[in-house]
């Protein structure tokens, strides 16, 4: 069965305002100050594109070394029912194509 116009409206707008909330969040990560761990160099979020599930996500942060703690921060600011989960830490071993520095 397909979702009603309602329906879809209301999911975009949870997106727009789960957007709007983590947003200035996500773009302070890699501007933290400098520690041995866990710094922040990259924070990407993936969102499903299947109506029904567009307030499923994927957040991928790239660190140094380590992990970047951050679930109770952001548990804290996500809408109540929200669930955060950390997978662990995981390390490229291919990419294609391949990225090069300049």
């Amino acid at each position: 069965m397909s979702p009603t116009d309602a329906q879809m409206a209301e999911e975009m707008h949870a997106r727009e305002n789960l957007l709007d909330i983590v947003q200035p969040y996500f773009e302070s990560l890699p501007k933290r100050p400098s520690r041995r761990a866990g710094n922040v160099s990259r924070v990407e979020l993936l969102g499903r594109g299947v109506w029904s599930q567009l307030k499923h996500y994927l957040l991928l942060v790239t660190v140094n070394i380590g992990e970047a703690r951050i679930d109770q921060e952001l548990s804290a600011m996500l809408p109540r029912g929200s669930q955060v989960s950390i997978v662990g830490a995981f390390e490229s071993l291919q990419a294609s194509p391949e990225v090069h520095s300049a």
